[in-house]
């Protein structure tokens, strides 16, 4: 839970230098466009945590725990952080907010040979490629892997 919160989605307003200089009286209107100001700048940039995911996984649009703002796909870039190189175990549901349970074996056998966990910025699709491989054997590439993702968000001011 946010220990910020807003009754409503604050919005930007320009004030012209004028308004605010020295020796002009302090309207209403102009106290009211700071405060404004003030709860924009407060949220405008927000870091937020959308679950646990896993390959052919599609992320969610992300939502303001502060005030509800929906943002847009353009308002967002899509973090992954690297958990673990076996599957969930069960039960697990996608975009989870709790640590999923580990899987008690892998997709391959031997050692991770390497891994490779990213979102497709256009469909936000997760995918996860880990390969196994056995000294002097052979490679199993496969889809296991789980990952977190987290948004970071800029809001658009421009229709406030």
């Amino acid at each position: 839970m946010s220990q910020l919160t807003l009754a409503s989605i604050p919005g930007f307003f320009d004030l012209d230098d004028a308004v605010l200089a020295g020796d002009q009286p302090l309207t209403d209107d102009a106290i009211i466009k700071i405060n404004e100001n003030a709860k924009f700048a407060a949220v405008r940039p927000e870091r937020i945590s959308m679950g646990w995911y896993v390959n052919g996984n599609i992320v969610g649009l992300p939502v303001s725990p502060v005030d509800g703002y929906a943002y847009s796909a353009e308002e967002c870039s899509f973090d992954v952080v690297g958990f673990c190189s076996r599957a969930p175990g069960t039960p697990f549901t996608p975009g989870q907010a709790d640590h999923p349970p580990i899987a008690s074996g892998g997709g391959g056998a031997g050692n991770v040979l390497y891994f490779d966990f990213d979102i497709t910025p256009s469909t936000r699709a997760v995918s996860t490629a880990v390969s196994y491989y056995v000294e002097g054997g052979t490679e199993t590439p496969t889809t296991d892997g789980m990952v977190k993702v987290r948004a970071t968000c800029i809001r658009s001011s421009v229709d406030n």
